[in-house]
């Protein structure tokens, strides 16, 4: 009676585990990285090959035809396949793009000064630097995935002279093969540069015969300068086709202008060079 029992109580349970799990249909892509994605195929370009896909758990990718090697369509399977969190994650194709950063420079400015018979010497001889730390805003848009041009710029926030900013027409080539979630991309960038800094000359004090005295005037000088530069940067994917770069730019000014805030009627003799490197982190969105 008790074995009766028993076997009554457990038929449920032993019930429940002779049903077979309702099969799950998947389209299948095999990614060039070895990793497989499970979901569904939404769009399909049969021109270039590219892929717009859902996996199962509702993420989207955009992949191109570099990137995976085949895939299969309506695949079915017992049982729900487990999907892994290391896929390479999706990146953007002809978005828009947003990014806020920081931009710490290493601006050189070479005022290219010649002594006459007043201004006898300058304090700022040769390329000296400047180090100021700026905030960076910009927006660009991606042209067929390699490609991105955009407008950027960058005002000082510490450090640096008296005042700095600067406005970029940028253009980058991203050259990786997307197999992974870090983008390696060559950076070039157009842009104008300004800059106020105070300049110091030694001059002869002639009202003090027969031995004059060096005396010193300092101006406020403005200097704004068009420069070209290109670099190396990489940039870390991640969720929603958000993204962090990291970029580092050398650039050579092409020409540069200047003038000073005084009213002396005889002016110092100069020649504005500008050279120099800038270290770039932005978060894109």
């Amino acid at each position: 009676m008790k074995s009766l029992v028993f076997l009554l109580l457990l038929m449920p349970f032993l019930t429940f585990a002779q049903v077979t799990k309702k099969p799950v249909v998947y389209d299948v892509v095999h990614l060039k990285t070895g990793k497989i994605l499970f979901g569904e195929i939404l769009e399909f370009n049969q021109k270039d090959g590219d892929l717009t896909f859902r996996d199962e758990y509702n993420r989207m990718y955009s992949l191109s035809r570099e990137m995976y090697d085949y895939f299969e369509e309506d695949k079915v399977y017992q049982k729900r396949v487990k999907n892994v969190d290391s896929l390479v994650r999706a990146r953007k194709i002809d978005e828009l793009d947003f990014h806020v950063g920081l931009n710490t420079l290493f601006a050189g400015i070479d005022p290219g000064f010649k002594p006459d018979n007043y201004y006898l010497s300058s304090n700022g001889n040769g390329m000296f630097f400047y180090t100021p730390i700026c905030l960076s805003l910009g927006v660009g848009k991606y042209l067929q995935r390699q490609h991105y041009v955009g407008l950027s710029a960058d005002i000082k926030a510490i450090g640096g002279p008296n005042s700095f900013s600067q406005y970029n027409l940028n253009y980058r080539f991203q050259y990786d093969a997307m197999k992974n979630n870090v983008a390696r991309y060559i950076p070039i960038t157009l842009g104008f540069q300004n800059l106020a800094s105070d300049e110091t000359f030694q001059v002869a004090d002639l009202t003090m015969p027969p031995f004059p005295i060096n005396t010193e005037k300092t101006f406020e000088t403005n200097v704004s300068s068009l420069y070209l530069g290109v670099g190396h940067g990489f940039s870390f994917i991640g969720k929603d086709l958000h993204y962090f770069n990291l970029e580092i730019l050398f650039y050579k000014g092409l020409f540069a202008k200047h003038s000073l805030i005084t009213n002396e009627l005889t002016l110092p003799s100069l020649n504005y060079q500008t050279a120099g490197a800038q270290l770039k982190l932005s978060y894109h969105f």
